[in-house]
């Protein structure tokens, strides 16, 4: 199949590409800066786009005869997208849209769209979250990963364009910049490495479902072949872990303890969230095959390296 990754240079995208073509697909990363923290894996096309220029230059020539668009791209992070409302409208939503009429356009067979199970479903009522939960988003970030979805479906209803949608919880492994501000994970193994004190937001009782970033990509090949296509998916563990459940874990694997500098919470952060995975095992047939320390071990490795 030929697979085109929007925003494929980033964390998700290197291991979805090396997915893609251990497969025997064809990969075209088209992204606005070739892979920085990432390896440029031999076989991909990397191409230099911008899906958010209000023209997208180059972006229907990337798609035509595309089976598979995986779409990764986005701008503003959950914890600032709050503050720039407008520009984050303007950019993810406006992009997306201008997008999806590009695949269609194109007659792209399938796009695969990687939302948000950690931020679209807000405070949790039940735990483990179904998709069927109540969606009640905290960041603008959120409310537009919910916007997309709905997006995708009424192109589907309007111009059959086949499509599916994964909520993933919060992945980690090699690759995933520890500056960026985003993935607790590899930002505590870089402080750890450089002697530093463990920021840490709140009291460490945040609870996420933490899972390994290669086994997310494992969903996503399946996700562009199941037949059971038009709907979402949670995408992790299906375990929680608080923050300070994921620093003992750390001490443990560095044999050593590792101080910590709380700050004040944060009102974009929920309490709980743990994704019920139920629907992602019955129909995609998919289940994470990686265990916690051992993607911790594999992310340790990667960050000392």
């Amino acid at each position: 199949m030929k697979a085109v990754l929007l925003g494929g240079s980033g964390f998700i995208g290197a291991h979805l590409a090396r997915t893609l073509l251990d497969a025997g697909d064809t990969v075209t990363s088209w992204d606005r800066q070739l892979p920085a923290y990432a390896p440029r894996w031999p076989g991909v096309d990397y191409r230099l786009g911008d899906l958010y220029q209000p023209d997208a230059a180059g972006l229907a020539d990337v798609l035509a005869g595309a089976d598979l668009v995986y779409h990764l791209a986005w701008r503003f992070l959950p914890a600032e997208s709050n503050g720039q409302m407008q520009a984050d409208i303007a950019a993810n939503l406006a992009g997306t849209v201008r997008l999806l009429e590009t695949c269609v356009a194109q007659r792209v067979g399938r796009v695969i769209f990687f939302s948000s199970g950690g931020t679209v479903y807000g405070p949790a009522q039940t735990a483990p979250i179904p998709e069927t939960h109540p969606t009640e988003p905290r960041s603008s970030h959120a409310i537009l990963k919910l916007a997309v979805e709905k997006y995708l479906a009424l192109f589907g209803q309007l111009h059959g364009l086949d499509y599916v949608v994964l909520r993933p919880g919060n992945p980690f492994g090699p690759y995933q910049d520890p500056g960026r501000g985003q993935g607790v994970i590899p930002a505590f193994l870089a402080q750890a490495a450089a002697g530093q004190p463990l920021d840490v937001w709140g009291d460490g009782q945040v609870v996420r479902d933490y899972f390994y970033v290669g086994d997310l990509a494992e969903a996503a090949w399946l996700a562009g072949r199941t037949a059971a296509s038009r709907t979402v998916y949670n995408i992790g563990s299906g375990v929680g872990r608080s923050l300070a459940d994921v620093i003992a874990a750390l001490e443990r694997l560095l044999d050593r303890p590792l101080p910590v500098q709380h700050h004040p919470a944060r009102t974009v952060d929920v309490p709980v969230n743990v994704l019920d995975i139920t629907k992602a095992r019955t129909l995609l047939g998919w289940s994470p095959r990686t265990s916690f320390e051992e993607g911790l071990r594999r992310t340790l490795i990667a960050i000392a390296g």
